[in-house]
């Protein structure tokens, strides 16, 4: 039996997606999946989820979910335990490993503002994986040996079946140049920025930037947008399902994503499978996610820099079209089940 340890369905953001498509792939390589997960997570695929009793406070949630999914990971004795983030599944893994459960820590880039717990995690794990490159450099700079980089993926059926572009923009109401940034409203993504773009692009190119999530940071942005005077521009619509999301990819003609910082960057290697390009800062494992100059920009995080990023491509449609023709390209063949199949491989290498 596989456990996956971590944040799960129904909750979105780029790690609930990473485990919960890893669990189908699994699943349908015939494997035995049980997933170990907070309150409030939900089977999809037909998987045994058992739920984490955990504390709501700040600062206690973590603790008490790495305490009690150690409890839940020696009682059920898997053959490996696949634990996302180190500071809380890889905390889990490392206490029940006591009680001779392996473990395998998943570094998402966030986990790493913890190097104390990052070590004690990694100082029992069968293997450390990483979500990209630059995480990898961060670990091995800690003096941590990465046994693989095994990167997100994107669903397949899903986002080779997208209708065109100007379908799905009469679909949702929208019309006219849409720029659309995909995450959670909060400072590491570096969404307030966006309202700001958002003024820049529209006194030469009218554009409507539409950002999809939710977060602490919501207040903030609506309230830039009103002093800007670009309210009318910069539409906060909520979260979305993953579904409604790469409908929203589909729709958009690129993606902007200013983040501060960036582990992997998930929600880019989703908009180039909907043919979308990506303009994104350039930091972390953005670097993997986006090929500079070939399916989007990688750009410093400048209100006037990246505006023009988005202006070059908002009026050349040629450049617009062939960048997002390469991106879907590329980003097509990196399905969930390669990630699955690269899991596999690994445990096959390091579990005896």
């Amino acid at each position: 039996m596989i456990a996956l340890v971590g944040p799960y369905y129904p909750a979105l953001g780029g790690v609930q997606v990473y485990m919960t498509y890893l669990a189908r792939e699994l699943l349908s390589m015939g494997e035995d999946v049980t997933v170990i997960s907070y309150r409030g997570a939900r089977s999809r695929w037909g998987e045994r989820v058992l739920e984490v009793p955990n504390l709501s406070s700040k600062g206690f949630r973590g603790l008490s979910f790495a305490l009690g999914s150690s409890v839940v990971l020696s009682r059920e004795g898997p053959s490996i335990a696949i634990c996302h983030y180190a500071a809380t599944s890889g905390l889990a893994g490392f206490l029940s490993s006591i009680f001779g459960v392996s473990y395998v820590v998943v570094f998402h880039g966030s986990d790493l503002r913890f190097p104390r717990l990052a070590r004690v995690a990694a100082s029992r794990a069968s293997a450390l994986v990483a979500v990209s490159s630059w995480v990898k450099g961060v670990l091995e700079g800690m003096g941590l040996r990465v046994d693989s980089v095994i990167p997100g993926g994107i669903d397949g059926e899903l986002f080779s079946s997208l209708p065109p572009k100007e379908k799905l923009k009469n679909d949702l109401g929208l019309k006219g140049n849409l720029v659309l940034s995909v995450g959670s409203l909060n400072y590491a993504k570096g969404f307030d920025i966006i309202p700001r773009i958002a003024k820049l692009v529209n006194e030469r190119v009218d554009a409507t930037f539409l950002v999809v999530g939710d977060g602490p940071e919501e207040k903030v942005l609506r309230e830039l947008a009103a002093k800007l005077g670009v309210s009318d521009k910069v539409l906060l619509l909520g979260r979305k399902s993953y579904e409604e999301t790469a409908r929203y990819y589909g729709a958009a003609d690129l993606l902007l994503h200013p983040a501060r910082y960036e582990g992997y960057g998930l929600t880019a290697l989703e908009s180039l499978a909907a043919g979308t390009p990506v303009i994104a800062s350039d930091t972390g494992g953005l670097r993997d996610a986006v090929l500079n100059g070939i399916d989007g920009f990688l750009l410093p995080r400048d209100e006037g820099i990246m505006a023009e990023g988005v202006i070059q491509l908002l009026t050349d449609g040629a450049l617009r079209e062939e960048m997002g023709r390469r991106g879907r390209e590329r980003a097509l063949r990196r399905t969930w089940r390669s990630v699955a199949e690269e899991y596999m491989e690994l445990i096959t290498r390091v579990i005896p």
